[in-house]
């Protein structure tokens, strides 16, 4: 998922990403329910015209991100000034201009690749379902556009269970990076002891080392450094930060991990559908 928010991130500002997915993902809402405009404009060669794409208010963006409404209200008109989305009447749209440029072309084809890699990782332990084995494939290049709409979705779907935590966008994804870092050399056969005491196993992680990842300033991430050790989400030690959860919090942290699994699911059901997982078994990577 990390990897997944980043390459849609670009090189934008944090906040700035998650207000255009947002809006996108509410905005192809009428075209992902149905079949026939999936088809039309599901693929790399040509997107969604813009009378298709439904506006969504400035306040359902900062609801679903639970961000500030002022917050998210001068950023759009900003985004929109600078030719990324569309202000109108209705709301806000991102508009066919924005999606269509060699660079969005080229997120969405690593999006895709990081989605293919991370089918593979849970092949490789044996964690999909059965019932989510390739269906058969007509040849075709699955629909590049369409993917590109299931992983959205399921990054903000994953993303809000998160936030939830922390009622906090930024701080959730200080916390996201925290536990990668905290985890990403462990050998696998450690992470269910670091799941069982993540404080005393996870590797720690600096503060201008995860600045660095983020791509915000240090200042930032260190305030939401202290806010999560304040939840009882972080701890500070001599040689850096490690993630934790406070006791009370497990019910959430199970309820987040079974919705995350059901997400995944749902995620690869759609890829199923559209070609994807056949592709990737028959195409070497």
């Amino acid at each position: 998922m990390r990897d997944t928010i980043e390459i849609t991130r670009g090189e934008r500002d944090l906040l700035d990403a998650w207000i255009l997915t947002a809006a996108l993902d509410a905005n192809m809402a009428p075209v992902t329910r149905d079949p026939a405009l999936m088809e039309a404009y599901g693929r790399a060669a040509e997107s969604t015209p813009d009378d298709l794409r439904r506006p969504v208010s400035v306040n359902a963006v900062a609801q679903s991100l639970r961000l500030p409404f002022e917050t998210v209200r001068r950023r759009v008109l900003r985004l929109a000034r600078e030719g990324q989305c569309v202000v109108g009447p209705h709301g806000v749209v991102v508009p066919n201009s924005a999606v269509t440029t060699d660079l969005y072309l080229t997120e969405m084809r690593a999006r895709q690749a990081r989605a293919r890699r991370f089918h593979q990782d849970l092949k490789a332990i044996g964690a999909l379902p059965a019932e989510l084995a390739p269906a058969p494939t007509s040849g075709d290049e699955p629909p590049l556009r369409a993917m590109n709409w299931a992983l959205s979705e399921y990054v903000l779907r994953a993303c809000n269970d998160l936030i939830a935590l922390t009622d906090n966008l930024v701080a959730s994804r200080v916390l996201l990076e925290l536990v990668v870092s905290n985890i990403e050399t462990l050998p696998a056969e450690e992470l269910p002891d670091w799941a069982a005491d993540p404080s005393g196993v996870g590797r720690t992680a600096r503060t201008a080392a995860l600045a660095r990842s983020l791509r915000v300033p240090a200042e930032t991430v260190r305030r939401h450094l202290n806010g999560l050790e304040a939840q009882g989400y972080g701890l500070r030690r001599a040689d850096g930060w490690v993630a934790t959860a406070p006791a009370d919090a497990a019910p959430a942290l199970l309820a987040m991990a079974q919705a995350n699994r059901a997400n995944l699911k749902r995620l690869f059901a759609r890829l199923r559908a559209l070609g994807a997982l056949a592709a990737w078994e028959t195409v070497p990577a």
